[in-house]
């Protein structure tokens, strides 16, 4: 691990790994809530501001059609992986076509929004599996995961999914929720994710479940570079306090990722991810109170309104409600309800029975 100190320079944070001069660079424009904690993804590998985020934050890189791991452990992202290499493709009149269809890979709600979008901000309730929000069936074997993220596409493609990924740190009682970033790139998709085996205690990369928190992804310019990122706040999982992590990867400018909107697409995502393949809609799995407040959307965050009708593209629960596959087969009505206010305030349930 490369330890850079930018010389003497004063009021200059180190920078651990291979990238120094971007991690630093890359630093400038964020808030000082945003610049906290900073890892940046590139070809290389992370490089990230601190040595503790820097030693629990693990890469992988993915085959571009089969998925197979080609660096890294592939971490707990199989079950997002093919979301990404399956996604929608830009239509022969350019721009990306969203379709609500079966992705072979478990239950999704999806949100999301026209073109021309850059910025997008929610803050979402975090369900907890020790409060009875929810239960990942393993023992059915097909992987199931709760999923809460953001994300979208470029003009062109280049599929992005931000956010959080449920998980029980180092097998323990306490259920968090761990950040993770997926960038499809043309080589195949590169993620961040945080290490099962390498957190020290009270590091700030996973968020207590059965609260609240704040997820923010947004595209911006840097010079030659364009950049995505995403950001998490809330409370910590072991150390109980609030705190901030910020992720960026520069993008394969070829996806027509646009930081004054462009062709983007943003999105929002509840899912229970399963392993592709094997998707089974009757496991047991469920996930209930995913609560999406106040969401906004912009251009950029100076420019952000609530986000309402008019700025949506649509809406997609998979499997559709409207459909035998989308019914509970206890009775109970269909296997998503969506208790829905508006385009940036719902909240999303599903059982997998």
């Amino acid at each position: 691990m490369t330890l850079y100190t930018a010389g003497f320079r004063a009021n200059v944070s180190p920078a651990y790994g291979p990238d120094p001069d971007l991690l630093l660079r890359l630093t400038r424009d964020l808030t000082p809530q945003q610049a906290e904690h900073v890892a940046v993804l590139t070809e290389r590998g992370i490089t990230a501001n601190s040595a503790a985020l820097a030693g629990a934050l693990c890469f992988h890189r993915f085959h571009p059609l089969t998925g197979q791991v080609l660096a890294g452990d592939g971490g707990w992202l199989g079950n997002l992986v093919s979301d990404v290499l399956h996604t929608d493709q830009p239509s022969e009149g350019g721009g990306v076509q969203v379709s609500c269809k079966d992705e072979k890979s478990g239950p999704y709600r999806r949100v999301f929004s026209k073109t021309g979008f850059a910025y997008q901000y929610s803050k979402v309730y975090l369900p907890s599996d020790l409060q009875g929000d929810l239960h990942e069936k393993k023992a059915a074997g097909c992987g199931d995961t709760a999923f809460i993220y953001a994300g979208g596409w470029g003009g062109q493609g280049g599929a992005v999914d931000a956010g959080f990924q449920h998980g029980h740190y180092m097998n323990r009682s306490q259920d968090d929720w761990a950040p993770f970033f997926l960038v499809q790139q043309a080589g195949g998709p590169s993620a961040i994710t945080v290490s099962d085996q390498r957190q020290a205690g009270g590091d700030p990369w996973r968020l207590l479940a059965g609260q609240n928190a704040d997820l923010t992804f947004w595209v911006t310019q840097d010079a030659d570079l364009t950049v995505l990122s995403m950001s998490i706040s809330g409370i910590t999982s072991i150390d109980r306090t609030q705190s901030n992590l910020t992720l960026r990867a520069p993008i394969d400018s070829r996806f027509g990722w646009d930081a004054s909107g462009g062709q983007n697409i943003l999105k929002r995502m509840t899912t229970i991810g399963q392993t592709y393949g094997k998707q089974n809609l009757q496991t047991g799995s469920f996930i209930q109170g995913v609560n999406w407040q106040g969401s906004r959307i912009g251009r950029s965050e100076a420019d952000a309104q609530d986000w309402r009708a008019e700025q949506t593209g649509g809406y997609c629960s998979f499997p559709d409600p409207n459909t035998p596959e989308g019914q509970r087969a206890d009775g109970q009505g269909p296997k998503w309800r969506i208790d829905f206010r508006d385009a940036g305030n719902e909240t999303d349930n599903v059982y997998l029975v």
